[in-house]
This record gives structure tokens, C-alpha cells and sequence, in this order.
């Protein structure tokens, strides 16, 4: 599965999650708000994680395509 399968799989369970109010806690709104704040935080430890020998590589590549999935939540459930 390569990333941009992740990500499709990944947008289908956040948005049915959506649509049935599945949402724990504060739901979207604390997206929204955590989201700007969190992506550069896990910018950074995806280049720091790409510095790393052996499953470095992987783990920043994870954090790359992680970060693509919330940009694209962001991008369709924020205001």
C-alpha cells in the first residue's frame, strides 16, 4: 500500500467518522485548532526522523504522508 492509498482509506473513515457524529471528544473543531499547530511540530521530526540510519527513512516518509492526510482534512472540514 503506498501513501496516497493510505491517505484515500485514511479520508473515507475520517469522513464517515464525520457523518456519524463517531467523533470522540471535542471532535473537528479541536482538529482545526490542533492541526496548525501540530503539523510543523511533526514537519520537524519527520526531517529529524530522515537523519536516522536504518528505519529512519521509513518512519519519516510515515510522518510525511501523515502529515498529508491532515493537510487534507484540514482542507475539507475547516473553516
Amino acid at each position: 500500500m503506498n501513501t496516497s492509498e493510505a491517505s484515500n482509506i485514511i479520508m473515507q473513515e475520517v469522513k464517515a467518522n464525520i457523518s456519524s457524529g463517531a467523533n470522540a471528544g471535542g471532535g473537528i473543531d479541536d482538529f482545526c485548532t490542533i492541526w496548525p499547530r501540530a503539523k510543523p511540530i511533526l514537519d520537524f521530526l519527520a526531517g529529524l526522523a530522515l537523519l536516522i540510519p536504518g528505519l529512519g527513512a521509513t518512519a519519516g516518509a510515515v510522518l510525511r504522508g501523515l502529515i498529508k492526510v491532515g493537510d487534507q482534512i484540514a482542507q475539507e472540514t475547516c473553516p
